[in-house]
């Protein structure tokens, strides 16, 4: 199992992906692993309450993260591992 993290352009550690490459029978796997933003208390008890009366946003919660173009690399690794090619 082989990881990697990409984090955000702003260099917040809240902002981050990590990237866990598995190969199981030759059957290989990516899992993207994104963290979500903590809220404080307050309003994550009444994001519930909207969430449980079904009045959250349509489009779900998003937070964002800024990439950079040396990330371009770990992206395209994850694409040529999917493929079964080599990384360059």
């Amino acid at each position: 199992m082989e990881r990697e993290i990409i984090i955000c352009e702003c260099h917040s550690m809240e902002h981050q992906i990590v990237v866990t490459y598995e190969n199981d029978n030759n059957d290989p796997t990516v899992y993207l692993n994104i963290h979500l933003t903590k809220r404080p208390f307050w309003m994550r008890l009444i994001y519930g309450l909207k969430y449980i009366l079904g009045r959250q946003c349509g489009y779900g919660a998003f937070d964002e993260i800024i990439l950079n173009p040396k990330d371009a690399k770990k992206f395209e690794k994850i694409s040529l591992y999917l493929s079964n090619e080599k990384p360059v």
